[in-house]
This record gives C-alpha cells, sequence and structure tokens, in this order.
C-alpha cells in the first residue's frame, strides 16, 4: 500500500512540475498583450521547477520591458498627442519588475555555471545592457514617487539604483559605476525617503552611501544622525555623525548648532570655543561669529563676546537682533549674580545698596540692546520680552506697565 501511495506522489509531482511547464509556454503565447503574459507567469515564479530555470526569470522580465515600452512610448508621443493618457505608476512599476526579474534571472543562471549545469552564462550581457541603459530612469520613478509623498515607492526606485552598482550582473562594470557620483547623490534620496517612512537600517546603509557626495552628503549625515539621536538610541554615533557634518560640511547650520548644543549640555564650553574657532578659520560667517559669542558669554569673557557679537552685527545678516540680545545679556547676567547675592544679604547691610547700584548701572548699560532687538524684531516678544520687562521693573515702572498691557499680561 505505501508503494502504490509512493507512486502516487511521485506521479502529483510530475504532474506539477508539468502544469508550470505549461504555464510557462502559455505565457509565451500571450507575448502580444504583456500585461496579461505577466500574470499568467507569476506562478511560474514560485515552483522550484520553473523558478530554477534562468530561462523563466529572463522571459518575465521581458514581459515587464515590453509593458515599460509601450508605455513610455505614450510618454514620448503625449507631448505631441495631448489625449494619449499615460499611466506613470504603472510604467515605472514595470520598470522596477523588470529589474527584479532579470536580476533574478542572472542569479539562477551565475548558480547554474558555478554547479557546472552550464558552461557560461547566456543572458548576463544582454540583460546587463538593458539595465544599465534603463537604470536613470528609476531616479524619475523617485522622483515622482516623491512629488505624491509616495515615500515608500521613492524609496524603491532610489535603493534599487544605488543597490544594483554592486550586483554581480555589472561585474564588468564595476569601475565605472563606484566612480560616478550620482550614485551617491541619489542615495541621499533614498536616505531621505526611509527617513520618511521610519526605516533606520535603510537610513544607514544609504546614509553611508549618500555621505560621500560633496554637494548633498549633509543630508544623509542630517538623517544619519536623526536615527542615531533618537531616544538617545546611540549617543557615541550621533556624536561622531554630527561631528562629521561640521568638519565635512561647515556650512550647514544643522551640525553646527547640534554640536554645540552637546558641549554647552555638558559644560565643556572650552572644547566648543575650539571646535568653532576651527571652523571660522575655514569660513567666517555670522553664524559661527554668532556662536562663539554665546559661548563666550557662557565662558563670562564678557569682552571678547561683545567684540565678536559686534562683528555679527556689521554684517547685518539675520542675526542681528539676537547678536543685540546676547551683548545685552554681557551686562544682564553679572547683574543676576548680584541679585542672587543680594537675596542672602539683610536690607540694612551697606553692601546691599551698593549692590542694588550696581544691578541698575548693569541693567542701564543692557537696556538699550534689548530695545534695539525688540526695535528690529517687535513682533518676537519671546526673543526680548521677559529681559525686557525685568530691566524696566528696575529701572522704570511706567515703561514697565507699559511694556506688560502690550504683551497682554495686565
Amino acid at each position: 500500500m505505501k508503494k502504490v501511495l509512493f507512486t502516487v506522489a511521485l506521479l502529483f509531482g510530475a504532474f506539477a512540475a508539468s502544469a508550470q511547464v505549461s504555464v510557462v509556454k502559455e505565457a509565451k503565447s500571450k507575448k502580444g498583450n504583456p500585461e496579461e503574459a505577466a500574470k499568467i507567469i507569476e506562478a511560474a515564479l514560485t515552483n522550484p521547477e520553473t523558478a530554477n530555470d534562468p530561462e523563466t526569470w529572463k522571459l518575465a522580465g521581458d514581459f515587464q520591458k515590453a509593458i515599460y515600452d509601450a508605455e513610455n512610448e505614450k510618454l514620448y508621443l503625449s507631448a505631441v498627442d495631448k489625449s494619449l493618457k499615460v499611466d506613470t505608476n504603472k510604467l515605472y512599476n514595470s520598470l522596477l519588475k523588470m529589474f527584479d526579474c532579470y536580476l533574478k534571472c542572472d542569479e539562477v543562471e551565475q548558480a547554474k555555471v558555478a554547479s557546472g549545469e552550464l558552461k557560461k552564462p547566456k543572458l548576463r550581457k544582454k540583460n546587463a545592457a538593458t539595465l544599465s541603459q534603463l537604470r536613470i530612469n528609476l531616479v524619475n520613478g523617485g522622483v515622482e514617487a516623491f512629488n505624491v509623498g509616495n515615500h515608500a515607492n521613492a524609496l524603491k526606485y532610489f535603493g534599487m539604483y544605488v543597490d544594483v552598482i554592486n550586483n554581480p550582473i555589472f561585474a564588468d562594470q564595476a569601475a565605472a559605476l563606484q566612480a560616478d557620483t550620482l550614485t551617491s547623490l541619489y542615495a541621499n534620496y533614498a536616505a531621505m525617503a526611509a527617513s520618511a517612512v521610519q526605516n533606520p537600517d535603510a537610513v544607514i546603509k544609504y546614509g553611508n552611501i549618500g555621505k560621500e557626495n560633496d554637494e548633498e552628503g549633509w543630508r544623509s549625515l542630517m538623517y544619519m544622525a536623526e536615527v542615531y539621536g533618537k531616544e538617545k538610541v546611540d549617543s557615541v554615533k550621533w556624536l561622531e555623525t554630527i561631528k562629521e557634518g561640521t568638519e565635512r560640511f561647515p556650512s550647514q547650520d544643522y551640525f553646527v548648532g547640534n554640536v554645540m548644543d552637546y558641549y554647552l549640555s555638558k559644560g565643556l564650553v572650552t572644547e566648543a570655543l575650539t571646535q568653532i574657532d576651527k571652523l571660522l578659520a575655514v569660513n567666517e560667517t555670522p553664524y559661527y561669529l554668532y556662536v562663539k559669542g554665546v559661548l563666550l558669554v557662557e565662558n563670562k569673557n564678557y569682552d571678547a563676546a561683545q567684540a565678536v557679537l559686534d562683528k555679527v552685527i556689521a554684517l547685518n545678516g539675520n542675526l542681528v537682533a539676537e547678536a543685540y540680545i546676547k551683548k545685552g545679556e554681557c551686562y544682564v547676567i553679572p547683574a543676576q549674580d548680584i541679585v542672587e547675592e543680594n537675596s542672602s544679604l539683610n536690607l540694612d547691610d551697606p553692601k546691599y545698596n551698593t549692590n542694588e547700584a550696581k544691578i541698575k548701572e548693569y541693567y542701564e548699560l543692557a537696556k538699550p540692546y534689548y530695545e534695539k532687538a525688540r526695535e528690529l524684531r517687535p513682533n518676537e516678544s519671546q526673543l526680548w520680552g521677559n529681559a525686557l520687562l525685568a530691566i524696566y521693573w528696575k529701572l522704570s515702572k511706567a515703561e514697565y506697565e507699559a511694556l506688560a498691557k502690550e504683551m497682554g499680561l495686565e
């Protein structure tokens, strides 16, 4: 009885394999209708008998190329004939599927060569030529996906564009592909798409390639830093990435601001000043000067801070109001130190009145800087409001009440 069942099983297996072979034949017979043929051959791509035949994958790729070519032809003709409707989703989807099929075809064929079943590959050269010619169109698919907010598809297109340079099918072109700066350029957009769909592994994968691009590499480093910094996943990697950003892309304020915030949060003002001086030696921008001014104020080096902040104001950029505020802090901060000291003194202590006079002196010196910031940015009271209220409270009750009313506090 067992022998009979075993025989039946064998017959059933042979029938299943034969059925899949017939599927391939049927798909071939429908090649005039590539969309129908592509649907028919899908079953053969998952059956071991036919899926292990490179010709099956070649055929499936050919169907996808035919779909792509037909839609691509419409795209060109639509520039003249506006009545033609182009399905760009079908266009780029078939392009991506064609890449998948031809790459799988090469993988299966090379496995047969390695096992001795085939003497040499027959399909690689033609498939590689087709993929090489059409690879740049993956970028068009990625751009369109971005434009409609489909970041998952954008990641697929840009990711494929980047990934194929290391595929064995392009072994003969490896040197040229590795030297192509477009690969690192579009790796940045793959990293951006990966960030949008919250795929941290893909951000790191493509970011490490994209960061090498001289123009756009800062994007990759920024997205990588966000991955490493999220909920303090890897603070060491975060700091390394931020520092790399400041060194390689010193004009990008994102990295400088983050690294300075880090130093300040750790109380490492001296280290921060060393870092900003290195950047200033290369490029003396208003932002770097402002950052140095902030650090000098933090370090209570007020005279040096005033000199640097004066340079920021002289350059007349978009940080002038902030520079005036920091100049004001050069007097408000020491005044606050004295306020704190007075809080521990008795009112009849002679030093108390001396300190009060000094506080007013400092506030008088600070007042014009905050008023200048108010003049420059009248609608941004969060910059100057609280400090100016404190100054007016000490110097002029009338001005205090007027400002408090203006700010809606009374």
